[in-house]
């Protein structure tokens, strides 16, 4: 985060520890929360808001450690470990998870105790109290739909008396969120309408009323599905999710890519972006705040400094690739894909050596995530293992699909439609008009022994680029590499520009270019023919748009069927070339993996705490 102060109070790491002899007066190990300025509350809010890029949340395990293994990614190492849910009480990844989130719940508890001073203005007393309800909420909702029934806390000062508490049930920790996050929307400001400070949150690193409203329909959603499937919370979902999308404030950023660019470059877009961790930094000089999960641990592989350093080893499932709609007429092996979050999201190539050469990767089972890029970076020299890239928690198109599904659910699939093409036609560069679809060869042509530059030019729109590939002399494929200028104004094409092949030492061939219509993205009939068949197209398209987001392991159980699921994208998996390692973490999912194990040295603390089952 970038936050140019240090937080000054200390805190106690684990609520459930203390001491049950020695003691009958206040205790005396907690600093005072007797904040008398706006500055403290603001530097202790800073606190509350810094767990979220601790290493042990946003900053490594919970992108990494807790999802990186799914039916649409998987991690390389080939370790026997967190990462492929070989799970033990002792694990160092989920006690750190737990740890520090009861750790954010202490600050956010400590901070509430003083916003009542009357010396401080209101409305920094209501803002501050505000962000710290939600967060504390938001806290409690990762702690819930990962480990189940768990303590609840809402004072700073537990009990030094009884320092064993039972777990709250799972419906009674929602009800206790819910209640902070609905206390919290209306106290905190909504999304700036002139992009000044005054006027509102400008950037997605802090909390607004958007942020607020999107995350409980994300609360609202699980709470519809596994394991309370309450399904009168679809219509709260609903409703959470369309006073963002009816707020006006939001939009789809009109290019995919440059959603990640933005983040790796410090760059802020609350449109799109509407909540997300902030880190900062190379690990020299002051204060900052990195991370190692965006660009280094998920990224294109690479050993060169310049491009920045990565492991690859955050890998896409041929099952994800397979999810894209495909140009069926290409000539390609690989075929093409109209859909441009595909070769953005899975990387085609490697950057093989020093100075990093551009590779192609036509193993579809290992392809590295493309979506974060460390060649748009821009602190140098670059960390060959931390990164400044943000990382999202609420994108607009998160919102959108959760619409959609709500809306699927209760008034059915036509009424779900729109929120969907709205997402796909983004992925199809398509949202403020039309692009280069494909290139079509005509001709070949003859005496070619190298590929000749491809040129676009006329039909009202710019940006379009695309290269060739020659065999045998002839020029076989032309392969679109930008479809155009993908910006609010454009321009797009209203017709199909000329196809100029130039060099290449060889004459005679000749393509045509084909642009996109309005309606290409749109879902086809037979995706609106029930309220099953939606929502199979819904989970693809969440798949797609918020791959490698740190979702889709939550989706996949609040659906119902995670266990199952796994198993059966196993057995394709296998049936479709998929070697051992590969599937070796989904080899792990059995019905113990629905919930984190509980801490051992929490149990140990806390006499009243008990173990998941299978653990």
């Amino acid at each position: 985060m970038k936050k140019k102060y240090i937080v000054f109070f200390i805190i106690c790491l684990a609520l459930s520890s203390g001491c049950d002899k020695f003691l009958d007066t206040k205790p005396t190990d907690f600093v005072s929360s007797e904040f008398t300025t706006a500055g403290q509350l603001t530097t202790a809010l800073t606190g509350v808001y810094e767990i979220l890029g601790n290493t042990t949340l946003y900053g490594d395990t919970w992108p990494y450690w807790l999802n990186v293994c799914s039916d649409i990614e998987y991690t390389n190492t080939g370790q026997l470990n967190t990462v492929n849910y070989i799970y033990s009480p002792a694990d160092v990844q989920i006690t750190g998870f737990w740890r520090t989130l009861y750790t954010g719940i202490y600050r956010a508890n400590v901070l509430l105790a003083s916003t009542d001073n009357p010396d401080i203005d209101q409305a920094v007393r209501d803002r501050t109290k505000g962000e710290a309800l939600f967060l504390r909420g938001y806290y409690y909702f990762l702690l819930v739909s990962n480990f189940g029934p768990v303590p609840v806390y809402l004072s700073p000062n537990p009990s030094i008396a009884n320092v064993n508490v039972p777990r709250t049930s799972i419906k009674d920790v929602y009800d206790q969120i819910l209640a902070d996050m609905t206390t919290a929307e209306p106290l905190v400001p909504d999304v700036s309408s002139t992009g000044q400070t005054g006027d509102g949150v400008i950037h997605g690193g802090h909390i607004s009323k958007s942020a607020v409203q999107g995350i409980l329909a994300r609360v609202c959603l699980t709470m519809a599905g596994y394991p309370l499937n309450d399904e009168s919370k679809y219509a709260d979902a609903l409703e959470w999710g369309l006073k963002v999308v009816n707020s006006g404030k939001h939009s789809l950023n009109p290019d995919y890519k440059q959603i990640f660019i933005n983040y790796a470059q410090d760059l802020y877009d609350i449109k799109e972006s509407i909540w997300e961790v902030e880190f900062y930094g190379n690990a020299t000089g002051g204060y900052q705040e990195y991370g190692y999960y965006a660009g280094t641990r998920a990224g294109i592989r690479s050993t060169d400094p310049e491009i920045g350093q990565c492991g690859g080893i955050v890998l896409a499932t041929k099952r994800l690739f397979d999810y894209f709609e495909q140009d069926a007429a290409s000539p390609a092996i690989i075929k093409p894909s109209f859909d441009i979050r595909r070769d953005w999201n899975i990387a085609p190539f490697t950057y093989v050596g020093v100075p990093g050469v551009v590779t192609p990767n036509t193993d579809l089972w290992r392809r590295n995530t493309g979506k974060w890029r460390r060649i748009y970076e821009l602190v140098l020299p670059k960390h060959p293992q931390v990164s400044p890239q943000n990382v999202p928690i609420l994108r607009y198109a998160d919102v959108l699909l959760m619409v959609a599904e709500a809306q699927n659910h209760v008034t059915g699939p036509a009424d779900a439609a729109p929120y969907v093409n709205e997402v796909r036609k983004r992925g199809y560069g398509m949202m403020y008009g039309n692009v280069v679809k494909a290139i079509r060869v005509t001709a070949g042509g003859s005496g070619y022994t190298s590929a000749p530059t491809v040129t676009l030019s006329g039909g009202g729109g710019g940006g379009a680029t695309a290269v060739a590939t020659v065999a045998e002399g002839m020029v076989t494929d032309i392969q679109v590499t930008n479809p155009g200028s993908l910006t609010t104004a454009g321009p797009y094409y209203t017709s199909s520009p000329t196809v100029l092949i130039s060099g290449g030492g060889g004459t005679g061939a000749t393509a045509t270019a084909v642009i996109t219509t309005a309606t290409d993205a749109d879902l086809t009939l037979d995706k609106l023919a029930s309220k099953e068949a939606m929502l199979a197209v819904i989970k693809q398209e969440r798949a797609k748009e918020l791959c490698f987001e740190g979702i889709r392991r939550s989706d996949l159980i609040r659906w119902g069927n995670f266990v199952a699921d796994m198993h059966e994208y196993i057995a394709e998996a296998t049936a479709n070339g998929a070697a051992p390692g590969i599937i070796a973490g989904a080899q792990n999912v059995q019905s113990r993996s629905l919930l984190f194990p509980i801490p051992t040295y929490d149990l140990s603390l806390n006499k009243a705490l008990t173990q998941n089952p299978g653990y």
